[in-house]
């Protein structure tokens, strides 16, 4: 039985368990608690959290930032993204990050959807370079900007 990744918006039903989940000690400061990334979508319309869920179990959770005012580059942005500590490893990261994508590509004006990763952090990095996310060069609050262009 694999594993079935599944996209959800944070409910009162999975809250506790978003909230509870954590990164391994080691990736603790470079990954935001989820209480603050749930707390940020209360006062900023454009950020949406969502669990990332194995059928019950959450997983993981991220969030995803449209701005349609910006420039076509800065639309599309994933500010947030964990695995908790017990469920790394086993592919629901890539399995995630490839559904946020195919959600996010679904707009119209969708021609990339950026990241901002601590320069430190060269696990993330190069997991999201197997992705096919490449730096651009630019930084953002003292964090690397990377990218990924959409095929459409």
């Amino acid at each position: 039985m694999g594993i079935d990744v599944q996209i959800k918006p944070v409910t009162q039903e999975n809250i506790v368990a978003c909230v509870r989940l954590q990164v391994a000690e080691n990736q603790k400061e470079f990954v935001a608690p989820n209480v603050n990334t749930i707390a940020w979508a209360y006062v900023d319309p454009t950020f949406t959290p969502y669990a990332i869920m194995d059928g019950e179990t959450v997983v993981g959770l991220a969030a995803v930032e449209y701005i349609p005012e910006n420039d076509i580059e800065d639309k599309h942005w994933i500010p947030r993204f964990m695995i908790g500590a017990n469920f790394q490893g086993k592919g629901y990261g890539r399995k995630a990050m490839e559904k946020l994508i195919e959600m996010i590509s679904k707009h119209d004006d969708c021609d990339r959807v950026r990241l901002s990763v601590v320069p430190e952090n060269t696990a993330a990095i190069a997991f999201y370079k197997k992705i096919g996310f490449k730096d651009t060069g630019e930084q953002l609050s003292g964090e690397n900007v990377m990218e990924l262009m959409i095929n459409k």
